[in-house]
């Protein structure tokens, strides 16, 4: 990224200054000379690191050292910036011209403070030159010029000033070296810089340091977050993958929760996944998800195959060995915690084509050690993994990090120094502790972030879950409610889903408490809306709800696990205190029977999760708080009585044996407060239940293959906000859908010919989405959506908008991705 300059530029090839390369004996001084300086961003101890600079200071010593290049130098170490200076920085007995040719090479903004006798120093000159040769060769280099106590005209050497120096070193130093230097001089006077008759000396110097960095930031603005300290641990996992090897790579990322294993892998799967043509996948969380349902996406993700067209197959792992072994594919197993995992979803380097890479995040590496050999050797049946450990966050960028989330900026003010550095130790380097202590105290006064001292010392014993409780136990008490329904159940979950159930359960709108929780770095809310915590946090939450002891929480319990649920269910032991149960069967092929009074005891109950199984008897009253049923797998025949579901606000039922001629709908379908409905993956429903009984429904979803009919009563729902329909197999659908007055976000993706002309009726419709390969022609009534802004026809057969397009008078986004549009109509200029 250059800088704007005052003329052009001719780029050419040029030598490089023989001197810098020379391997010659060094003097004690610069042929009499103070020493030209060099500045990068980082800390003095980071000097050894093999870190590499990244801003190059170039100036001469007694013109500058003790005004300008002194306080710039110290400015940009406040603000984080690596900095790199010969005098501080190369270790003794190091040869200098080897140093600092390293150090310009590894820079990537260069600032020249050009002062009255800088062109009698040679040294500077040489720098100088071998700078803007590298900028010409690289366009991410930058040069950022001071003018201290010249003007650009000087440095153009349209004035004496420079000249005559030159004219000396012409004869000492030869006349290609002198011509070499005078073109450098020309050249960087070009460019837009700073001049302190403009500024002043501390202006200047804080402009300067904004400016770089800014500049620094931009290179990692496509990471989440702009991730402090991620780019180096970045580059030492790009060296461990090699991705210009052909063999297959196993990657073990290994350290403590909370310390960034997972926040790595991302940001390296990100960056590098467009290198293997769409053969990737990221598999989240693999110690809390069934192995069958993550080798069907990684086969999905992989092969670009839905999880119906997967339903046929039975042994997995033969298929993850036959269908991979000719593809380069990317793979990430993120929190692996047993070896099993690995050997069912990635076992051997041999079921993957070359070039493959397969990155494994986990806290413990035991798994991977033979007992028999050295606890250091680590081994598998696909041969040897890489491991790559991470450490604590280091001073300097545990500084950056805190100081961003509790300051909103790079470095604490002078009177928040001392408190500030006693909180990063107390918190030992440990990013999530920094992350959400950070975000607490943002806003704070000084007494405050005493407390906050006082209270973290009095938990030194390392234990982060006691740390973070301090977070916790700032929020009220729904708030808290909220924190332990993410940690338990909700990772992961559509925000506005889970608005919804917290909104019936609470009585009052409830975003705002998921915002507080957003704020104070509890959550994270992704680019897809999505629910996210981190895995310190949430285990901190099983842990309030259901201590490492094995009892269950007397108060607000929520039992994940199926074998704790299973139990308390089967044994009918069930209190008012528990609220949440997860009854995800153990065993796939068994139809577990649950009878009413395994539940009578659970009067409190407001979230069902349940996998394979069925009801029996009478269930009158027993379901009365229930606010979400999560039902898969459930069998054909409903063989429940009185199951009323009158609270239920959120129902989904996927990979069942339902058919519209279900025993059950009549009984859950009339839930006159159910929000969400949600049919996927049920291969023998042809048709839709009737929806008259549920108007207050405001999101709809049918995902499902076999589906060819959707009844007319869905254009009774007139608080419809949202409606997905996605089946190769619908006939038709009802004209009624133009009475969806409420209706915003459309997706249809069926069969073209088969959008109703009523569609131009849904007058509030912002988001129109039309995914159909097969889709030629819009149907002319789209054209009165007169509140549309967004139109995707993302790889449809459309090689021509129509002359409507340009009626959609609030059309912001129309996205044509993958089609072949031959013309644009005349229209499209009055959007």
């Amino acid at each position: 990224m250059k800088r704007k300059r005052e003329g052009e530029v001719t780029r050419q090839t040029q030598s490089v200054d023989p001197s810098l390369h020379r391997p010659s004996k060094m003097k004690s001084k610069r042929e009499g000379e103070e020493t030209a300086t060099a500045a990068g961003t980082g800390s003095s101890c980071d000097g050894g690191s093999g870190r590499g600079y990244e801003v190059f200071l170039n100036f001469r010593g007694p013109d500058t050292r003790l005004t300008i290049a002194d306080t710039l130098y110290n400015d940009m170490i406040h603000a984080g910036i690596r900095v790199f200076k010969d005098n501080e920085e190369l270790r003794f007995g190091e040869e200098i011209r080897g140093g600092l040719l390293q150090a310009i090479n590894d820079c990537r903004i260069y600032i020249p403070i050009f002062s009255k006798n800088y062109a009698s120093s040679k040294w500077c000159l040489r720098e100088l030159a071998h700078i803007v040769e590298l900028s010409r060769d690289d366009d991410e280099k930058v040069i950022l010029p001071i003018f201290w106590d010249v003007d650009a005209d000087d440095v153009k050497l349209k004035t004496k000033l420079y000249r005559k120096a030159l004219r000396k070193h012409k004869s000492t130093s030869g006349k290609d070296l002198a011509k070499k230097w005078k073109k450098a001089l020309r050249e960087v006077a070009k460019i837009r810089g700073m001049n302190l008759k403009d500024h002043g000396l501390h202006d200047l110097t804080n402009l300067m340091v904004e400016e770089v960095s800014n500049l620094l930031q931009t290179r990692w603005t496509d990471l989440p977050n702009h991730l402090v300290g991620i780019k180096d641990r970045m580059d030492d996992i790009m060296k461990l993958l090699d991705l210009e090897a052909f063999d297959v790579r196993f990657i073990v990322i290994h350290g403590m929760g909370g310390i960034g294993k997972t926040t790595l892998a991302e940001a390296v799967f990100r960056q590098i996944s467009p290198q293997f043509q769409g053969h990737c996948c990221f598999l989240e969380d693999v110690r809390t998800h069934d192995i069958i349902n993550l080798q069907k996406k990684l086969l999905s993700d992989v092969l670009n195959l839905s999880c119906t067209n997967l339903s046929f197959i039975d042994e997995w792992d033969g298929v993850i060995k036959t269908r991979f072994r000719s593809k380069k594919v990317l793979i990430v197993l993120d929190d692996i915690n047993n070896r099993n995992q690995i050997m069912r979803l990635a076992g051997e380097a041999s079921w993957f084509g070359g070039g493959s890479r397969i990155i494994i995040t986990t806290r413990n590496i035991g798994f991977l050690v033979n007992e028999c050999e050295d606890d250091n050797l680590p081994v598998s049946n696909s041969g040897q993994f890489s491991l790559y450990e991470m450490s604590e966050m280091n001073s300097h960028d545990a500084l950056q990090l805190f100081c961003e989330r509790a300051l909103g900026r790079a470095t604490p003010p002078l009177d928040f120094m001392d408190i500030t550095k006693e909180l990063i130790n107390v918190l030992g380097g440990l990013p999530l502790a920094l992350d959400v202590i950070g975000s607490m105290l943002h806003g704070k006064c000084r007494r405050t972030w005493e407390g906050t001292l006082c209270k973290l010392k009095k938990v030194m014993n390392e234990d982060v879950k006691k740390k973070l409780m301090i977070s916790y136990e700032k929020l009220e008490t729904n708030q808290q409610e909220i924190f332990l329904d993410i940690a338990c159940f909700f990772f992961n979950e559509d925000k506005t889903t889970a608005v919804k159930f917290w909104d019936a359960i609470f009585g009052y709108p409830t975003e705002i408490e998921v915002n507080i929780l957003k704020h104070m770095s509890l959550i994270k809310i992704s680019s897809d809306d999505r629910l996210w915590m981190h895995d310190q946090l949430r285990d901190l939450g099983k842990n309030i709800v259901h201590p490492t002891n094995g009892e269950i929480h007397m108060r607000g319990s929520r039992l994940w696990s199926p074998t704790d649920a299973f139990r308390v269910v089967q044994t009918e032991t069930g209190t008012k205190d528990i609220v949440a149960l997860n009854l995800g069967t153990p065993h796939p092929n068994k139809t577990y029977i649950f009878k009413p009074k395994q539940f009578a005891g659970l009067v409190k109950l407001r979230f069902l999760q349940l996998d394979h199984g069925n009801f029996e008897g009478d269930f009158n009253d027993v379901f009365f708080e229930l606010r979400w049923l999560s039902w898969s797998n459930c069998p054909s025949k409903f063989r429940a009585t009185n199951f009323g579901l009158k609270n239920l606000t959120i129902l989904r039922l996927s990979g069942s044996n339902i058919t519209e001629d279900w025993g059950g709908w009549c009984q859950i379908m009339v839930a006159k407060q159910l929000k969400i409905l949600q049919l996927k993956d049920c291969p023998f429903l042809r048709k839709t239940p009737k929806f008259s009984a549920i108007l207050q429904l405001e999101k709809l979803i049918l995902r499902c293959t076999q589906l060819r009919k959707i009844d007319k009563s869905i254009g009774n729902l007139q608080q419809l906000d949202y409606l997905e329909i996605k089946s190769e197999s619908i006939e038709s659908l009802p004209k009624s859908m133009g009475g969806l007055k409420s209706l915003t976000m459309l997706r249809i993706d069926q069969k073209p010919s088969m959008l109703p002309h009523s569609i131009g009726n849904l007058a509030k419709t912002k988001h129109l989405i039309l995914p159909h390969r097969e889709l030629r022609k819009l149907p002319d009534s789209i054209g009165r959506l007169q509140s549309l802004v967004e139109l995707d026809l993302s790889y449809s057969k459309i090689n021509e908008l129509p002359h409507f397009i340009g009626n959609l008078e609030r059309l912001k986004v129309l996205c044509c991705q993958g089609c072949h549009l031959e013309k644009l109509p005349d229209s499209i200029g009055r959007l």
